[in-house]
Order: C-alpha cells, then structure tokens, then sequence
C-alpha cells in the first residue's frame, strides 16, 4: 500500500523598502499554512528555526538563520524528500545556503563543481561550488538529485536517504541564508515545502520493507 502526507511549508518573504538614509527591510516567516492530504497515519512537519531578523543592508551580504529540517509526527516511519528553492533565478544567482553557518554555497543548482572561496568581513566563506553539488560530493544523509538526473521523477528535490523513525526529525537541511542586496528594491521568496511516503509496502498481504529511498519514491511516483 502506498502512502504520502504532503505539508506545504512556510514562504520566506523578503520586502526591500526604500526609504530616507538607505534601504530597510523586512524578511518574516509567513505563518505556517497546512496544505494536507493524509491517508492512515503518516504524517510530517516542517520545523524552522527562524528569528525576526534585523533591517537588510544594501550592497551588502545579509545573513539569517533558516534552519529547516522535516519531523515525523505520524506513527509510520517513513523516507521524506524537500523542495527549497527561490522561484526567481536572479535572486538564487544573488543567494547562498549554509549548513554549519560559517561555509555558503550557491543557491543555483547547475553551478559548476568548483574551488573557488573568498572570505568577506564577517568571517563567513563564500563557496563557488552550488550547495547541492557540495552536498551529493560528501555523500552524507541528505543528497539532491539534479534536474538533468536520469531517475526522471525523482528530480529536483533534496532527499534524506535514511528512514525517519516515528517522533523523530531530520538533521537540519540548512541552517542559515545569504542574500545579497543591490541598490535597488527587490521582492524576494525561498519556498520550502516537504514530502513523504512509507517505509514499508504490502505484497501478496505481506508487509515488506523498501530497500532504500530511491526505491520507496520510485514506487510511489511510477
């Protein structure tokens, strides 16, 4: 049997306003807005640590934490997958994700596998390298399956290999956000949202076990 519990997350919207002396801003968590398709009992949420930050800088890199990660509270274990991008791709050129906060990535996907680094004032480095490409060449828990991937249905979304047990989350995806700003006011948004599907199937009135996330999303989207 084939299950999946969708939740939309939240939108993190970025409103750059000018005004006297330079350009302030704003950029808040929307409220969360469940979007939910349930069947038996598996069930996730998305998690965000995400603070009021302070007024945006132009012509300068901003820094905000934005932890995300995805928690079980269902009562299947199941595998998740995340999609998190910024629609606009000028404003991903612009961004970077961190996962320890000292190291950003690009936020575009088809960056080039790169050295590349430099260090601005802040102590925090700025990696050529694409985020997902960093992530699939460590070959840790999470891993992103590229746009031009041959598993055609399984593109585009960061996939957490590992099962996750009942009442328990996922390590953060990331957990902070570079943006940087021009002269100019801009309306920016990182969408996040998450999904999942069991970890066991039925065959022949048997309950079995997929043998790992490719196969469990493989099943359910073909």
């Amino acid at each position: 049997m084939k299950k999946r519990k969708v939740f939309t997350g939240s939108a993190v919207l970025l409103a750059v306003l000018a005004a006297a002396g330079g350009i302030m801003a704003y950029l808040g968590a929307a409220d969360d807005a469940e979007n939910t398709v349930e069947v038996a009992h598996d069930k996730i949420t998305v998690t965000e640590n995400f603070p009021k930050p302070s007024d945006l800088s132009s012509n300068s890199n901003n820094y905000y934490t934005k932890e995300v990660a995805v928690a079980n509270t269902g009562n299947v274990d199941c595998y998740v997958r995340v999609y998190a991008d910024f629609p606009d791709s000028r404003t991903a050129a612009e961004s970077y994700y961190s996962a320890d906060g000292v190291n950003y990535y690009s936020a575009v996907r088809d960056a080039e596998l790169s050295g590349d680094t430099e260090t601005d004032d802040n102590g925090k480095t700025l990696h050529t390298q694409s985020f997902v490409n960093m992530l699939n060449s460590q070959d840790g828990k999470w891993i992103f399956v590229p746009d031009d991937s041959s598993s055609e249905k399984l593109r585009g979304y960061f996939y957490y290999k590992d099962p996750v047990k009942v009442g328990e989350s996922t390590p953060d995806l990331f957990r902070s956000v570079m943006i940087k700003t021009g002269d100019a006011p801009e309306s920016l948004d990182l969408v996040v949202y998450a999904e999942s599907v069991d970890c066991v199937y039925e065959d022949n009135g048997q309950a079995k076990t997929y043998a790992d996330y490719a196969s469990a999303w493989n099943a359910f989207l073909n």
